[in-house]
């Protein structure tokens, strides 16, 4: 079995916390007896032998999962914070119980020491780790078998963090051909010799369940060679998972995957948005619209034959499709429902390109929004041909119609906006979308509007 430094990692993190809590101890005891000769007295003695097995306990139920090298220094340190305030807890209770005659300032001061000791120690700990994986020691390496945008973005994640100590052997697939940006990926058959060859450590699966893909044969290959085995998967990769948790379990010999409910599914969430969508609509078509409507309107008939308004069939909240306004444009044309503006389009009048600039043309939708067809802030409703192309090749794409579609959305406000030429560039606005659905606050949709604003004045640039 190969050698892996986490399966002591975790036993180091458990000394140095055992070495800072009886450090923390002895120096909470000097300053309250100032001596150590008396630490081994019959009642601190006692508190002394609980800490120390309680905190033993804590480690064995929380089986100090450290071995995930992805994980931010902060998270690690979080859990200490988590696992001292336990222990407190445990402590105030027992002594409570024994009723003990302890110095409340020897606990307290105890418990600070630790905080402060052990916290700094594991802090100092993990960055020595990273710093050491980043010079190019104890690294794993790993290959990735499918090529698709969220197994590439995974692995650009790695290359970015060395400090993660991973070194990525390539990718794997039944697909010989250069892929996007330019990524060579080797043929499937040839894995079983590459991994032992090249000595591979972990291997990530990100191909669709389907027999043809042989990746029960690969998983018990790695299983004998003590390959270490992970999967991709598309959509639970886009989830949040600071707000969102996963759960495994079995209805019989079927894995189900549930994830807990999103902010927007609850009900007293919803009457929020809805409140804060009709009064900011209601204060832009009173205040705005009414005079900019008759301005543009005019401007509009002035540059090109044809209606002031352009409404398209978008779709909506759950698939549903309505008709979405917006001030036209472009002269009319018969794939406009088809064909997106892309960048020096023809079909775009001079009026047009003005009003697109500065997003004055999406101004009609707070009158969507005031029908209930759309939010101020959600993801952007696209035209039904993008629906059916991208929701067959990104498999969250139809997770963005779990709410209401927006005017602006996250990945608007974030600059991407505008001609999408690959799937990539959908596959990140997509991923901004699920993470605003995922992490919605009543703050966050004002942060957004904010910044959108801010953009419009500023003129920003926007992306792709």
């Amino acid at each position: 079995m190969k050698f892996r430094l986490s399966n002591y990692e975790k036993l180091i993190y458990l000394v140095i916390d055992l070495v800072m809590l009886n450090l923390a101890f002895a120096i909470g005891f000097f300053f309250r007896f100032s001596t150590f000769g008396n630490l081994l007295r019959s009642d601190y003695l006692t508190l002394f032998l609980f800490i120390n097995f309680m905190w033993l306990l804590g480690a064995k139920i929380g089986d100090y999962s450290l071995d995930n090298r992805r994980r931010k220094t902060i998270a690690i340190y979080w859990d200490f914070v988590k696992a001292i305030f336990f222990n407190l807890l445990l402590t105030l209770a027992f002594i409570s119980l024994i009723q003990g005659k302890y110095s409340e300032t020897f606990v307290l001061r105890f418990y600070l020491l630790f905080f402060v000791l052990g916290g700094l120690s594991r802090i100092l700990f993990n960055s020595y780790l990273k710093m050491y994986r980043k010079r190019g020691y104890n690294f794993r390496r790993m290959v990735v078998v499918g090529v698709n945008p969220f197994s590439i973005d995974f692995v650009n994640e790695l290359i970015q963090h060395p400090e993660y100590g991973y070194k990525f052997l390539g990718f794997f697939g039944y697909n010989s051909k250069v892929a996007e940006e330019n990524i060579r990926v080797r043929k499937f058959d040839k894995i079983h010799k590459f991994l032992l060859e090249y000595e591979i450590d972990e291997v990530y699966i990100a191909l669709p369940s389907d027999p043809d893909y042989h990746i029960k044969e690969l998983i018990k290959f790695c299983h004998l060679n003590y390959i270490k085995i992970n999967f991709l998967n598309e959509f639970i990769h886009l989830l949040n998972k600071k707000t969102i948790q996963v759960n495994m379990d079995y209805n019989g010999p079927t894995p189900i995957v549930s994830v807990a409910k999103e902010p927007l599914e609850v009900s007293a969430n919803k009457v929020m948005k809805r409140t804060f969508d009709l009064v900011f609509s209601l204060f832009v078509v009173v205040f705005i619209l009414s005079w900019l409507v008759p301005v543009v309107a005019l401007l509009i008939k002035l540059s090109s034959r044809g209606p002031v308004f352009f409404k398209q069939k978008r779709t909506g909240l759950d698939g549903h499709t309505f008709y979405c306004y917006k001030f036209r444009t472009m002269r009319v044309n018969a794939v406009a429902d088809e064909q997106q503006a892309t960048e020096g389009d023809g079909r775009i009048t001079k009026v047009g390109k003005f009003l697109r600039r500065f997003n004055i043309d999406e101004f009609p939708q707070f009158v969507n929004v005031l029908k209930g067809d759309m939010s101020v802030v959600g993801p952007r409703p696209h035209m039904l041909s993008h629906t059916r192309i991208y929701s067959k090749l990104i498999s969250p794409f139809m997770v963005r119609h779990w709410v209401k579609p927006g005017i602006t959305g996250l990945a608007q406000a974030k600059g991407y906006r505008g001609e999408t030429t690959e799937v990539r560039q959908m596959y990140q606005r997509v991923r901004m979308d699920v993470f605003y659905i995922q992490n919605w606050s009543f703050t966050f949709d004002i942060k957004i509007v904010l910044m959108t604003i801010w953009n419009m004045i500023t003129i920003q640039k926007t992306g792709v």
